[in-house]
This record gives C-alpha cells, sequence and structure tokens, in this order.
C-alpha cells in the first residue's frame, strides 16, 4: 500500500463527514478535497473510500497481529 500525504490522511481521517464540514475543518476548496480522495484511491488501487477503509483496517489488524505474535 503506497503512502499517502499528511493532507491525504487528513481527508481520509474524515471520510464519511460531508465535504462541507471537511472543508470547514481543514480550510480546503471541494476540488482540492476531491482531488486528495483520487489520490488515495489510485495510491491504494481501490475504486471507493469504502474499500481503501476496508484495505486500511484490514492492514491495521494485519500489522497489530504481526506484533503480538513477535512480542
Amino acid at each position: 500500500m503506497n503512502q499517502i500525504t499528511q493532507a491525504e490522511q487528513e481527508v481520509f481521517a474524515f471520510d464519511g463527514h460531508s465535504i462541507s464540514a471537511t472543508q470547514d475543518i481543514f480550510h480546503k476548496e471541494e476540488c482540492t478535497i476531491k482531488n486528495q480522495k483520487r489520490s488515495i484511491l489510485e495510491k491504494w488501487n481501490t475504486s471507493c473510500m469504502t474499500e481503501a477503509v476496508q484495505q486500511f483496517l484490514n492492514l491495521y489488524q494485519e500489522s497489530s497481529q504481526e506484533l503480538i505474535r513477535t512480542s
């Protein structure tokens, strides 16, 4: 999974909120938010943010399990 930028991480963390709410919080234009979401999808080779969130959760679970095994 390719790394996403800090700005993309902010948008990713607020997925599920409306674009207007994300705009208000991060003071970004709508087109910027949409471009950052599109960039996340391309980097993670997913077709929608729901799929991207699922990949993130799967990766997090795998990392956590690996830490437990090596402890």
